[in-house]
């Protein structure tokens, strides 16, 4: 029988390595084998334990500046709050510095206020008659209603919506406007042709 494993590279067998041992504990003979042909295996499983233990200090690590961006904190606190054994510094700042950044983005994102509700509605409006629009046009040039019809008409309102918001389908208010907007582009332009 043909060894799977052979043709794996270094990346591919760390994760063959890790899944195994995490589900049963030992590795098999034929994943053996491939580190062994291509690595020294004590070596490879140092590295892939290693590799282990970092996965679960970054996750904890995104773990709290997730909950201090959540809790408001900034940056420089942050930074100044959160350490690593396993992580250099300069790394470890780094790597901080991009989760607050991801973090305070999708935080930014879903933050629903006055503007938001505004700016939402009056992409409803337009997004509404831009749909319309678009359904009346294809209607008229080929006769019929298709409910295939829809997923261009929210991606047209979509786009409309979030030209004028600036906000993605994550923000709730956003995603009820373009649903709302779908809905009535589809009733107007049947109002339309009618």
């Amino acid at each position: 029988m043909k060894n799977i494993y052979r043709n794996y590279n270094e990346e591919d067998l760390h994760a063959a390595y890790l899944h195994m041992t995490d589900h049963t504990g030992k590795v098999n003979d034929e994943l053996r084998e491939a580190i062994s042909q291509k690595f020294n295996y004590d070596e490879f499983v140092k590295a892939a334990e290693y590799r282990k233990v970092l996965v679960k200090e970054k996750g904890r690590i995104s773990y709290e500046v997730h909950k201090r961006v959540q809790n408001g904190g900034k940056i420089d606190v942050i930074l100044e709050n959160i350490s690593s054994e396993m992580i250099g510094r300069s790394d470890l700042k780094v790597f901080i510095l991009n989760k607050f950044d991801q973090f305070s983005k999708v935080k930014e994102n879903d933050k629903i206020d006055e503007k938001v509700i505004f700016k939402s509605l009056l992409g409803l409006v337009i997004a509404s008659v831009t749909g319309s629009l678009f359904f009346k046009a294809v209607i008229t040039s080929t006769g019929q209603f298709s409910f295939f019809l829809l997923v261009p008409a929210y991606i047209i309102n979509y786009l409309v919506i979030y030209g004028i918001t600036g906000k993605t389908r994550d923000n709730f208010v956003v995603f009820m406007a373009v649903l709302i907007s779908v809905i009535i582009s589809t009733v107007f332009s049947f109002a339309l042709i009618s």
